[in-house]
């Protein structure tokens, strides 16, 4: 059985705010801790024990009058077995929306 979502969530939420937080959005960090998140995140998803295989995306995005950010996304597999998650985070310098795609093996 895949992890409640609210667990995916809080995993994603803590992971998010330990490496962004409160950071005023820099582009040439952006890189950085984009990749921080995903391996962060999926580490703990892994550790977790589950029979499944993870894919994890994350997509930043400045705060800033009029930008906007439309993201989707679609699966083709087994609907009684595997799950995605979507998580969205704000600060006040940013916003991040992280998809998690859980395959079980």
């Amino acid at each position: 059985m895949a992890l409640p979502h609210e667990e995916v969530n809080a995993i994603a939420k803590q992971v998010l705010e330990d490496v962004i937080g409160n950071k005023p959005y820099a582009h040439k960090d952006s890189v950085d801790w984009n990749q921080k998140v995903v391996e962060n995140i999926t580490k703990k998803l892994v550790s977790a024990g589950k029979p499944y295989k993870y894919i994890v995306t994350s997509s930043l995005l400045q705060i800033a009058n009029g930008s906007g950010l439309n993201v989707s996304t679609i699966s083709y597999w087994n609907k009684n077995l595997d799950v995605s998650y979507m998580y969205r985070w704000e600060s006040k310098h940013m916003l991040a929306i992280v998809y998690v795609f859980a395959v079980a093996i």
